[in-house]
C-alpha cells in the first residue's frame, strides 16, 4: 500500500507540475472536468496557450504590461474555453491573489462561463492538484466568487455595472453578438462598456485588457480599439480562411490546406456556414473582415476600370456634373462632406475624381469653388448638392456669391440602402466605371463595404449620380431659394 500511496503521490506530483509550468497541459488535464466532447488541439490552442503565459508572468510580477491583447477568431474554435474559463483559473496557479473581471454580450453568458470555471476548481481533480487553493464559503457564487488567498472573479455584461470592483485582468470576450452589431446604439454601448473597464483596473500599468471576438463590424470594440490605441495592443487575427487578414502574418504558414482548423472549420462546415449566415455575415464571423470580399450590396467586381489617358480620349464636349454632400465641420470625428466629378458618355457614367474633406462653412464654400474649377467645370456643368440644411445653405451662399450653376439634388424618399440597391444594376450591369486615380481605391472600398464602414458619403453622392444620369430627362429647373431660410 505504501509503493501505491507513493506512486499515487508522485503522479499528482508529475501532474500538478505540468499544469503549473504550462496552460496548454492545464487545458489538456481539466478539459474533460466541463466538456463532454472529445477535445480537438489544433495548432492555434497551444499558440493561444503559449500567449496568454507571456501575458500572465507581467501580470503576477506586477510589472508593467507590454501591450493590450486582441484576438479575433471564428465561433467554435475554443476561444472561451481557453481564454475565459481555462485561463483565470490557471493564473491562481501561478498567484492566487490575482482579481480578474470577465464581461461578455450578456449576463447569462458570463455567468455561465464564470460557473464553468469555478466547476474546475470545485472539481476533485483540481482540489487534488492545488489544495492549498480553496473558494471562501461565504463568497462563492455563480456570478462572482473569492478565494481564501484574496484573489477573486467578477463577472459582468456589456452595459452592466462592475462598481466597486478592481482587477489584475480584464477579459472582454465577445462584448457584442452579431444581432448586437447591427445596431449603431448597440456598438457605442459596447465601445462604451469596454471604455469603463478600463477604469476598473488595480494598476493601469499592469493590468491589460484581453479582448475575444469576431470582428462583426468596422466600429465594433476591435476596431474601437484599434484606432484608439493601435500602437499599445498586439493584435492576434485568425480568419477560417488564409488571406491577408491573419496577424501575426508568420501564422499563415501553420495554416493546413489554407485552413484554420482543417477538422472542426473544414471546407465543408465553412460552406454551410457561408449558406447559413449570408457573405456579409460570413465575412467577419469567420473572415475577420468585416467587409466581405467584393463587397456588400455592390460587389467591387462590378465597378470598370479606366486610365486618365483613355478617359480623355474617349470624352469630347460632354460636361463635367459635380455631386456633393455637405457638412460644416472640421472635426474629423464627425462625418466629412464628400465630392465626386463625372460625366456621362454614351450609355456610360465615368467617376472621374472624389474628395473627402473636413472643412468650416466658409473654407468649404472656398473650396468647392476651387476644386470644381480644378476638375473642369464650365458652363455647361453643375454643382448638385444634397438637400439637407447644411446643403441648403452652401447652395443658397453659392448661388449668390458665384455664378456657378448650383442646385440641389431630389430630396430622398427612401433610406441609403434601398436608394444604393435601386441604383446598384447600373453598377453591375457595367455601365459604372471609375478612372483610375489616388481617390479610387477609398471610392470603391467605402461604397462596396455599405453598409459596414464608417463614413457613407460616396455611398450618398453616387446613388444620386446614377439617379440622375438615368432620369436626366427629368431633371428639374434651376430654383429659387432666396426664400429657404
Amino acid at each position: 500500500m505504501g509503493k501505491i500511496a507513493n506512486f499515487t503521490e508522485l503522479l499528482t506530483a508529475v501532474e500538478r507540475e505540468a499544469c503549473t509550468k504550462s496552460l496548454f497541459e492545464f487545458v489538456r488535464s481539466f478539459w474533460g472536468v466541463i466538456i463532454p466532447e472529445e477535445p480537438v488541439y489544433n495548432w492555434h490552442i497551444p499558440y493561444l496557450c503559449s500567449e496568454l503565459e507571456k501575458l500572465t508572468r507581467y501580470i503576477v510580477a506586477r510589472d508593467p504590461k507590454p501591450y493590450d491583447l486582441i484576438i479575433n477568431i471564428p465561433p467554435g474554435t475554443s476561444k472561451s474555453t481557453i481564454v475565459t474559463i481555462m485561463w483565470p483559473v490557471w493564473i491562481w496557479t501561478q498567484d492566487p491573489t490575482i482579481r480578474t473581471i470577465t464581461n461578455t454580450y450578456s449576463e447569462d453568458l458570463s455567468i455561465e462561463l464564470a460557473t464553468k470555471s469555478r466547476d474546475i476548481i470545485q472539481s476533485e481533480k483540481f482540489r487534488r492538484l492545488f489544495p492549498e487553493i480553496q473558494l471562501r464559503r461565504d463568497k462563492s457564487g455563480k456570478q462572482s466568487y473569492e478565494n481564501t488567498a484574496t484573489g477573486a472573479r467578477y463577472t459582468t455584461s456589456t452595459g452592466g455595472t462592475i462598481t466597486g470592483k478592481h482587477a489584475h485582468l480584464i477579459i472582454n470576450d465577445d462584448p457584442l453578438n452579431p444581432k448586437q452589431a447591427e445596431s449603431e446604439v448597440m456598438r457605442k454601448t459596447a465601445c462604451n462598456h469596454t471604455q469603463t473597464l478600463s477604469s476598473r483596473k488595480v494598476d493601469k500599468r499592469n493590468t491589460p485588457t484581453v479582448t475575444v471576438m469576431q470582428r462583426l463590424h468596422e466600429n465594433d470594440v476591435t476596431g474601437y480599439l484599434l484606432k484608439r490605441k493601435r500602437d499599445k495592443i498586439k493584435h492576434i487575427c485568425l480568419p477560417a480562411e488564409i488571406s491577408d487578414y491573419v496577424k501575426p502574418a508568420e501564422l499563415a504558414k501553420r495554416y493546413v490546406g489554407g485552413l484554420l482548423d482543417p477538422i472542426r472549420l473544414s471546407r465543408e462546415v465553412l460552406e454551410e456556414a457561408k449558406t447559413d449566415l449570408g457573405s456579409r455575415a460570413y465575412s467577419g464571423q469567420y473572415g475577420q473582415n468585416p467587409v466581405p470580399d467584393g463587397g456588400n450590396i455592390v460587389k467591387k467586381e462590378w465597378f470598370r476600370h479606366i486610365t486618365r489617358e483613355e478617359f480623355e480620349r474617349r470624352r469630347a464636349y460632354e460636361p463635367y456634373i459635380f455631386f456633393a454632400d455637405t457638412a460644416y465641420t472640421s472635426d474629423i470625428s464627425n462625418d466629412p462632406t464628400g465630392i465626386i466629378a463625372t460625366c456621362k458618355i454614351g450609355n456610360d457614367i465615368y467617376i472621374v475624381n472624389g474628395k473627402k474633406l473636413w472643412l468650416e462653412f466658409p473654407d468649404l464654400c472656398r473650396f468647392l469653388v476651387r476644386w470644381t474649377s480644378e476638375n473642369g467645370y464650365n458652363s455647361e456643368s453643375s454643382i448638385r448638392i444634397e438637400p439637407k440644411a447644411s446643403g441648403l445653405s452652401a447652395v443658397q451662399t453659392l448661388k449668390r456669391q458665384t455664378g456657378l450653376n448650383i442646385t440641389i439634388t431630389e430630396s430622398p424618399k427612401d433610406d441609403k440602402k434601398v436608394r444604393i440597391s435601386a441604383a446598384s444594376p447600373t453598377i453591375e450591369c457595367g455601365r459604372v466605371y471609375v478612372v483610375d486615380d489616388f481617390f479610387t481605391e477609398e471610392f470603391i472600398e467605402e461604397v462596396c463595404g455599405f453598409p459596414a464602414k464608417e463614413h457613407d458619403e460616396y455611398v450618398d453622392i453616387l446613388g444620386y449620380a446614377i439617379d440622375y444620369y438615368n432620369n436626366a430627362e427629368e431633371e428639374d429647373e434651376p430654383q429659387d431659394l432666396d426664400g429657404v431660410f
